[in-house]
């Protein structure tokens, strides 16, 4: 198993914090036509699934179709789903087919109170209710996927949101909130800046009922049961490492560096350029960078490398299908093998 990860974009319609300071670290991103020479070099290098993120992915619009429609191995694409760009894009890119995964991050469920939270939580996760139900209605077919991050304010919603998932039949996965403990975790604000959103050791029984609840439920859709298992210091305190392999395969910024993770630059590993990875010598240079730069890190509790380290030591074949398909061990395999583009 071989997965990688792309961030496409460095822009987001939303206008937050994060947005703007990132977008003033970032050159120019990769024009489409760069992109689809991108995902040439990942399938080269044998990646059996990729998860496309950005600020906004779907900013790419029609654009997407250059380098999405020929992709060859399996993938999930991120979107904030936000008005208009959500359906401005829908139709096309699900109708012709362009992409065949909606996955979308939210924070609370569905019938939520807006007084109850901030408005930014609120409008984020009403925009990603409406786009799933709108294309579990239209565009059945579409590979789904919600993915909630956990934090104190609203774990105990996270029963209700697995329910309301499935019964609509949304793949869930979970992620708990991260900060930036070193200064080198890009993607996350300071400790002290998020204190409110950071469980304290008096949480933890509590939590816990919370999540055995959720497990007691999960038809088949949770996407990570055996993740949310995990003792709960390891879970909400950052206490996983990847021991200098976080999936396998590249993480290509918008501008074409590569990262360490996801959530690292790294400083060995950002010196490339995913064209390097063209020259099987350059690869094994880029391996020993992504190491030693994964060993310095103090560790995350990421869902995502989590799962490939599980798996791959596991169940390696079936794993492929746990990112590729949503294979579930609770559901019939004709429920989560059905993405019906002939591509894979």
């Amino acid at each position: 198993m071989k997965n990688a990860l792309t961030y496409i974009t460095r822009k987001c319609p939303r206008h937050c914090e994060y947005c703007a300071i990132r977008n003033s670290k970032m050159p120019g991103e990769l024009s489409p036509e760069r992109w689809k020479e991108a995902f040439e070099v990942l399938e080269n290098l044998g990646v059996d699934f990729n998860l496309i993120l950005g600020n906004e992915a779907w900013l790419f619009g029609d654009k997407l179709a250059v380098f999405m429609k020929d992709t060859k191995t399996p993938y999930a694409i991120y979107t904030t789903a936000s008005e208009p760009l959500f359906s401005k894009n829908v139709d096309f890119l699900l109708g012709k087919q362009i992409i065949d995964n909606l996955s979308c991050g939210f924070d609370f469920p569905n019938d939520v109170s807006s007084d109850m939270i901030d408005d930014d939580s609120y409008k984020k996760s009403q925009d990603a209710w409406k786009a799933f139900t709108y294309v579990r209605k239209k565009y059945p077919w579409v590979d789904t996927q919600g993915t909630m991050t956990v934090h104190r304010l609203n774990y105990k919603f996270l029963p209700k949101i697995v329910e309301q998932l499935q019964d609509i039949g949304v793949n869930i996965r979970v992620n708990f909130i991260h900060w930036d403990k070193d200064g080198a975790f890009d993607f996350f604000p300071r400790k002290e800046d998020i204190e409110e959103l950071l469980f304290k050791e008096s949480d933890y029984a509590d939590l816990r009922k919370v999540l055995d609840k959720t497990l007691s439920i999960d038809k088949g859709y949770l996407q990570n049961p055996e993740f949310l298992k995990l003792p709960l210091e390891v879970l909400v305190e950052m206490g996983w490492h990847c021991q200098g392999d976080p999936y396998g395969g590249p993480t290509i910024d918008a501008d074409g560096s590569l990262r360490v993770c996801g959530y690292r630059k790294g400083i060995y590993t950002s010196k490339f350029k995913i064209w390097d990875l063209k020259d099987p010598e350059k690869v094994k240079q880029w391996q020993e960078a992504v190491k030693k730069d994964a060993m310095e890190c103090p560790g995350c509790s990421w869902s995502y490398p989590w799962m490939y380290h599980y798996w791959q030591n596991k169940e390696p074949e079936f794993g492929k299908d746990v990112f590729a398909n949503h294979a579930s061990k609770k559901l019939d395999i004709g429920k989560w093998k059905k993405r019906i583009t002939d591509k894979y």
